[in-house]
C-alpha cells in the first residue's frame, strides 16, 4: 500500500482535533435541566387564632383575639391583685386574656391583659366604687353588651406610669361583674434603643382591647 503524504496525515489530525474541540464545546454549552420544584413547606401557626371564651356559670362570652392567650387561673401569666388594685377580698377571677407578642418592640410597652372577674354578694354602690375608688371625678358610663357599666381607671408607677387599668363594673345577679383592660409599660431611662411608647402606639393597644369589650355578650 502506498503511504499517504505527510501533509495529508497532518490535515487529518488537525481535522480530528477540531472536531473534538467542537464536540467538547457543544457539551459545555448544553443547557442545564431545571431543578424539580418541591412543594412549599407547610407553615405551622405559632400563635393561637381568635376564639370565643364562655363562662357558663355567669353567662359571659367574649372573643379572644388572634395572637392572644386565655387562662382561667391567675399567676400563670398575670398578677391579678397587683394589676386590679381596687378589687374586693372576695373577688373571683374568671378569665385573663394576655397578648402573646409585643406589637411595639422598640418601645417601653411590656404587656396587655384583659381580666373578667366577679364579686358575689355586694351592693350596687360597692360595685360602682370598685371602678371609681382611685379617680372618682373622672367616672363615666359605658355600655358593654347592651348593659350599662361604670367606667373608671387606676394607674400607678414610680418615675413613670407603669400600669394603666381601665375598669368597668356593673351589678348583675346579686354580684358585681368587672372587666379590667390593663396596659403595662416600664420606664425607658437610659435603656439603649428603647423609646417611650408613643401616644399613637398606646391608642393601637387600646383599640385591640376595645375589640374584646365590643365582643362581650351576656346569656340573659
Amino acid at each position: 500500500m502506498k503511504p499517504y503524504p505527510v501533509s495529508f496525515c497532518t490535515t487529518i489530525a488537525l481535522l480530528t482535533i477540531a472536531a473534538t474541540a467542537v464536540a467538547s464545546a457543544q457539551v459545555k454549552t448544553e443547557p442545564v435541566p431545571p431543578l424539580l420544584r418541591s412543594k412549599p413547606p407547610v407553615i405551622e401557626p405559632t400563635m393561637p387564632p381568635a376564639h370565643p371564651f364562655h363562662d357558663s356559670r355567669y353567662g359571659v362570652t367574649f372573643t379572644v383575639p388572634a395572637a392572644w392567650d386565655v387562662n382561667r387561673k391567675d399567676a400563670e401569666v398575670s398578677t391579678f391583685n397587683l394589676d386590679a388594685r381596687t378589687i374586693a377580698r372576695t373577688t373571683q377571677l374568671r378569665a385573663v386574656a394576655s397578648i402573646d407578642f409585643n406589637p411595639h418592640p422598640n418601645s417601653t410597652f411590656s404587656g396587655a391583659l384583659f381580666y373578667f372577674s366577679v364579686t358575689p354578694h355586694v351592693t350596687p354602690a360597692e360595685c360602682s366604687a370598685q371602678a371609681t375608688a382611685q379617680a372618682p371625678r373622672t367616672a363615666s358610663t359605658a355600655e358593654i353588651g347592651g348593659v350599662p357599666f361604670t367606667h373608671g381607671y387606676d394607674e400607678h408607677g414610680g418615675i413613670c406610669t407603669e400600669s394603666r387599668d381601665e375598669i368597668y363594673t356593673t351589678p348583675r345577679n346579686n354580684a358585681c361583674y368587672r372587666f379590667d383592660a390593663v396596659i403595662n409599660t416600664f420606664c425607658g431611662g437610659d435603656v439603649s434603643g428603647v423609646q417611650d411608647i408613643a401616644p399613637h402606639e398606646l391608642d393601637a393597644v387600646r383599640h385591640r382591647m376595645q375589640k374584646i369589650l365590643d365582643s362581650v355578650h351576656f346569656d340573659n
